[in-house]
């Protein structure tokens, strides 16, 4: 099933604005602001964020509001999503938006000389696991996610949590926990106006320590 996760599938999702009511979800808006929230506690002051899987531009809107004095970077798979990312940042001279694949940037070299004070990667993590397992290439991501890490920088990821996810997030937080110091690990279970139910989901922070 997670094999559809690819650009054709995004590119059909994206025909229809907001396909995900990421701009009027109170639930969605939860999740972001704890994403700000964990941002403010483990790097007050960061001068570079990469949004790995920005879609509209929902939530590096509000990254561009959090923290003003950032230089903001998302990237997306889908080029539709990135036009409309565009224009919702048009007058941010702090945002600059890619289209490209995730695995292009941790893997294949993109954005190879940039490093992050802040990579945060929110509900995308588990959509791109099978094709990294299929390529190998897991450890090489995760390893590519804290190579774009200046010193003391965190990762920040948010999943929502079920039976297709669960082990793919599982491995995923092992594997970066040997490559990052994790430095947090919550859990939370709230009401989706859009899906009509409660779902879990987590939020992981796992900060880069490199020796002088």
């Amino acid at each position: 099933m997670f094999l559809k996760f690819d650009k054709r599938y995004f590119n059909r999702a994206f025909t229809n604005e907001d396909p995900w009511r990421y701009s009027v979800s109170q639930y969605e808006k939860t999740k972001y602001l704890r994403q700000i929230e964990a941002i403010r506690a483990f790097c007050p002051q960061p001068h570079s964020i990469l949004e790995v899987g920005c879609a509209e531009g929902v939530f590096t809107s509000m990254l561009r509001e959090a923290f003003p004095q950032a230089k903001i970077t998302g990237i997306d798979i889908s080029p539709i999503a990135i036009t409309r990312a565009r224009e919702a940042c048009k007058d941010c001279a702090n945002v600059e938006l890619i289209e490209g694949d995730a695995i292009q940037v941790f893997c294949d070299g993109l954005l190879h000389d940039h490093r992050f004070d802040v990579i945060i990667q929110s509900e995308s993590l588990h959509y791109i696991f099978v094709r990294l397992f299929l390529r190998r290439k897991v450890h090489s991501y995760l390893r590519g996610i804290a190579e774009r890490l200046n010193n003391r920088g965190i990762f920040v990821t948010s999943n929502g949590i079920n039976l297709q996810s669960r082990l793919m997030l599982l491995a995923s937080y092992r594997l970066m926990g040997k490559l990052c110091r994790p430095e947090l690990a919550a859990k939370y279970r709230e009401w989706s106006d859009f899906r009509e139910r409660h779902i879990g989901y987590d939020l992981r922070v796992f900060r880069m320590t490199r020796s002088a």
